[in-house]
């Protein structure tokens, strides 16, 4: 696919001053577009009430997440009616086109066919300890 994708969790630093340092279930993908042009996607999940979704290309920023203040406060803000050619245009995103990047992008890097479910639980890794079943 000619692309940099994610394998595993994706690991937050931080957002703004605000330390996060966790790892979370996620999508995250970097490739280019038929025209040669930059694309970036990512999903992560914190929960199935937590998670965010970023969609960059054309000089188009789409964001859409699981917080309705978050979604509601880019629909409010979008500039995409306003932008002048070149600027960037941020937009408010759906579910469906967060459903459709995370369904692709695990069919055609992962092989999965299944449909991604946004409130089912994240997937969790057994500790070491836990698969030796030391009983802790």
């Amino acid at each position: 696919h000619k692309a940099f994708y994610s394998e595993g969790t994706l690991g937050l630093s931080n957002i703004g001053r605000n330390d996060i340092n966790g790892a979370f279930e996620g999508f995250m993908e970097v490739r280019k577009n038929e025209d040669g042009s930059p694309v970036f996607n990512v999903f992560f999940k914190a929960s199935p009430e937590s998670w965010y979704f970023f969609s960059y290309e054309d000089n188009r920023l789409l964001m859409y997440s699981s917080n309705e203040q978050f979604n509601t406060t880019v629909a409010k803000k979008t500039n995409s009616g306003k932008a002048k050619v070149g600027e960037l245009v941020y937009v408010p995103a759906t579910e469906d086109e967060t459903l459709a990047f995370v369904n692709r992008f695990r069919r055609d890097y992962y092989g999965i066919e299944v449909p991604y479910n946004l409130s089912a639980g994240t997937a969790k890794k057994k500790s070491k300890k836990q698969d030796e079943g030391d009983g802790f």
